[in-house]
This record gives structure tokens, sequence and C-alpha cells, in this order.
């Protein structure tokens, strides 16, 4: 009863937004060739790519310092590209490719500690039914590049670390139907009431599980979990003040099989301060809350000035 409520709820939320915004941009629209209006979007252009690669190093140096300290290194690189499409029978073709990565290296460690890795694409194909709103096809792929690892408590024995996943385990892949919601340069919202959801993992992390644990949400000897529910996705973008810029990524998903009533947040908080055209700072909060992959808010943070380049 209460999956049907919310497939019943997202559904109507959905198409009656879809004609919400048919209607108040039907007056605006009337004398205006559908064709030109397609154009519009990208100013006159029928594709754009742009995009920002981020640079950022700190370093610490300290020799016979009676106050205490370890000389540390750490790099951080990211590189977030877009590519818009959209031509004059209103078919439209948005991507977005997202690469954060980040090590660290403390003086005295065995090994070089990642700080961040992350991976995703997001793509989707949409047929326009207005200038503000489409209907969508979506696919989003989530996973990381490098391994991971869980080191030990005890001082002096990193070499029993363990290798707790690598690249495509997990990989989380989702897609759906729904309805596209666009105004450039401030947001983008994609609401689909039909969404699929797998969880990808390498057998070698299943194959040793008791019958009561899961690696990631997937049960023992197996490689994936598949879910079924509803997502809401989106960018919304907007100056706090003059050269601060805060960028907010999200991504929620309900899952009609099973939890119902537990929703997934995937929230990541983008502060950029810009000092001058190349160099900038950048203040990033990650919230990850998903009871599959484990029940506990998962909270990243990173700060760094460092080298931008614009495209």
């Amino acid at each position: 009863m209460i999956r049907s409520k919310f497939i019943f709820f997202i559904t109507v939320l959905t198409f009656s937004c879809s004609l919400l915004f048919s209607q108040e941009n039907e007056m605006m629209m009337d004398s205006i060739p559908f064709g030109a209006i397609i154009q519009s979007e990208l100013g006159g252009k029928r594709s754009k790519f742009y995009g920002n690669t981020r640079f950022t190093l700190n370093q610490a140096y300290f020799s016979n310092w009676i106050s205490g300290g370890e000389s540390s290194i750490t790099g951080l690189f990211g590189m977030d590209y877009n590519y818009n499409y959209s031509d004059r029978n209103g078919l439209i073709w948005d991507t977005n490719f997202l690469l954060s990565l980040g090590a660290t290296y403390i003086k005295g460690n065995d090994y070089t500690k990642k700080t961040d890795d992350r991976i995703e694409i997001n793509s989707l194909i949409g047929k326009q039914i207005n200038r503000l709103s489409s209907y969508s096809v979506y696919v989003n792929l989530k996973t990381q590049l490098r391994p991971g690892y869980n080191y030990p408590l005890t001082s002096g024995e990193e070499f029993n670390r363990e290798k707790i996943s690598e690249f495509f385990s997990p990989a989380i892949i989702q897609g759906g139907f729904g309805l596209y919601i666009k105004k450039e340069p401030i947001y983008w919202i994609n609401m689909s009431p039909l969404a699929a959801r797998v969880i990808m993992v390498n057998s070698s992390y299943t194959k040793n599980l008791t019958e009561d644990q899961k690696y990631f949400g997937v049960d023992p000897n197996k490689v994936s979990k598949f879910f079924f529910g509803a997502s809401v996705t989106g960018n919304i973008k907007f100056n706090l003040v003059t050269n601060i810029t805060l960028e907010n990524k999200f991504n929620t998903y309900i899952n009609y099989l099973e939890k119902t009533k537990n929703i997934d947040i995937d929230w990541n908080m983008d502060f950029r301060f810009k000092v001058n055209d190349k160099i900038s700072s950048n203040l990033i909060i990650h919230f990850i809350y998903d009871d599959d992959l484990i029940k506990k808010l998962q909270i990243r943070e990173i700060f760094g000035l460092g080298i931008n380049i614009d495209l």
C-alpha cells in the first residue's frame, strides 16, 4: 500500500510539473516558432562544451621543530566537464563527466593514502515540451578509480592494510524516465517516477561472506543487487556574494521494492572562492546516506587553494 502511494505521488508530481511549465510558457511562446525556441537554448548554437580543471597542492615540512609536527604533502586533482546539444526538433542531449582524485603522504608512513576518489558520468536525452521542460531518459554511473583500504588502528601495522574496494567495485548504475526542467545557467532538475538502479561488485568480495553479511548491499556469492524506484536529481548554482559561488549537486532515490521509507541521499556542496582568473580556492562538503552501502551518514570535506583552468 505504501509503495503504491509513493508511485502515485511521484508520478502525479512529475506530470503536474510538466503541465505547470507548459501552461506558464504557452502564452510567451505562441508567437515564436518552436525551432527558434530550441535554438535559443544554446544562444543560437547546436552544441556547447565547457567545464573546469582544478589542481591543488598542500605541503608542510618540519625539522627539529620542538612544538611538534609531521612533514606531509597532499595533492588534489579535479575535472568537471559538460557537453550540451540541441536541435530544431526539440531533441536535447546533456552529459556531465566528473573526476576527483586526491592523495596525501605523511613522513614515516608506509603508504600514500587517498583523500578523494570519485568518478561520475551523467547523461540525459530529452524531447522538449517547451523552453524549460522536457521528457527525459537518463543514465548515471558512479564508481572510483583507485583501490580503497582499511588501515589498522594500531601504530606501526600499516603493512596489514585490507583492500575493501576498487574500480567498479562498487559501481552504481542508475537510469530511468521522467521530466527534465532546466534553466541555464542557474539550475536543472530531473524527476523520474520510474528509475532502475544496480549496485555491481567484484565476486572476490562476496564469496567469503556469511549469510547475514553484505558487501555494499550485495548478498553473499552475488555480484549485483537490483532496485526499482523513483529518483530526483539536480544541480543548483548561484552566487552567494561577489566571487563566491555555491554549486549544489544532489540525488535522492526511493526504492519501491523494499525499505520504502528509507530515502537515499547524495548531496555535494562546492563553494568556490575566486581570487583571480587563474587562482581560486574550493571548499567541498559531501553528504551521502545509503543504508545499502553503510548504515551511517557519510561525510567528506575537502578545502584547498589551487589553480583553475576554465573552458
